[in-house]
């Protein structure tokens, strides 16, 4: 049974994503009868699973079919990142370094959730980046499925540079950016509204402008860089931020066990995860191809950071 909104979020769905009661029911009807007639689709049809990807692509049938084939494609195109997604101890740690948060505010407003992104406590020595994105993924599944404001007003995205030096951006993995990147934008099933860059260190500077100025032009949100959290709160307020960055929503600790709770709570779902993907060989049409998705070997081709 589906969770019912209270009159804000109900609202919210309206003006936001054309959600419309009456009609979430045929649709979902409607995207499991597709599901079933692709040969080559072996995709999630749960409620939830399928609202949140409608509420992603404002009840537009046709594009959600698309995004959701796109999904279950990267399955083999972006294995690194898509496949073993199960809740092991290792992940768990991972959610406990606090490079990825995801407050569980707001609460009784419109704003969209919170992402907070700290790469400065990234250790390349202990993870991998892969293992990050790997998370990262696992964890917005989880909160498209659960948060309502999140699916509804999507992903205010703050990005904190502070401990991160030029020799963690030299070890960056720039192939890997790019399609996590291309995952985050054209297969995810929650859609980032905003992103604020903060506590940029000196010494990562050019990089890091030369890489906001290139995808800033793929986008279309808003990518702010700021001096530090002081000038985030003007922009955001205290109301939708953690305590540590000036504001009066919570604790990062919080976030953390608020995913671990998920992430436990999940566990049976994950494990079902190897039975979703694609088989390009009974695709009607055109088959997708890594070269076709992410270029020659996965380069940037647009990007020479060197």
């Amino acid at each position: 049974m589906r969770r019912s909104l209270s009159p804000t979020l109900a609202k919210l769905a309206e003006q936001e994503v054309n959600e419309t009661p009456d009609r979430i029911q045929q649709d979902i009807i409607i995207l499991r009868v597709w599901i079933r007639q692709q040969p080559h689709l072996r995709a999630r049809t749960d409620v939830d699973f399928l609202i949140a990807f409608l509420r992603r692509c404002r009840y537009s049938l046709e594009e959600t079919k698309r995004r959701i084939d796109r999904y279950f494609t990267h399955y083999n195109l972006f294995p690194e990142i898509m496949n073993n997604r199960c809740v092991t101890q290792r992940l768990l740690d991972i959610n406990r370094m606090g490079v990825c948060l995801y407050p569980d505010m707001p609460k009784g407003d419109s704003r969209s959730a919170m992402f907070i992104a700290r790469f400065g406590h990234f250790d390349p020595n202990l993870y991998m980046l892969r293992e990050i994105y790997h998370f990262s993924s696992m964890a917005m599944e989880v909160i498209a499925l659960e948060n309502d404001y999140a699916s509804l007003a999507g992903i205010c995205e703050i990005i904190d540079l502070e401990g991160v030096n030029s020799d963690k951006m030299r070890r960056f993995d720039r192939v890997l950016f790019r399609k996590w990147w291309n995952w985050l934008y054209n297969c995810s099933p929650l859609k980032v509204k905003e992103m604020y860059i903060i506590n940029m260190p000196k010494d990562i500077q050019g990089t890091v402008m030369f890489l906001y100025n290139v995808l800033s032009m793929q986008v279309n949100y808003p990518i702010r860089v700021l001096k530090n959290s002081e000038e985030l709160i003007e922009h955001i307020g205290k109301e939708s931020l953690p305590e540590e960055y000036g504001g009066t929503n919570g604790h990062l600790g919080e976030c953390v066990a608020y995913m671990e709770d998920l992430l436990n709570s999940y566990r049976g779902y994950f494990e079902q995860d190897c039975n979703y993907g694609t088989i390009e060989e009974l695709r009607h049409g055109e088959i997708a191809t890594y070269e076709a998705e992410f270029g020659a070997s996965g380069s940037f081709r647009r990007l020479n950071w060197d």
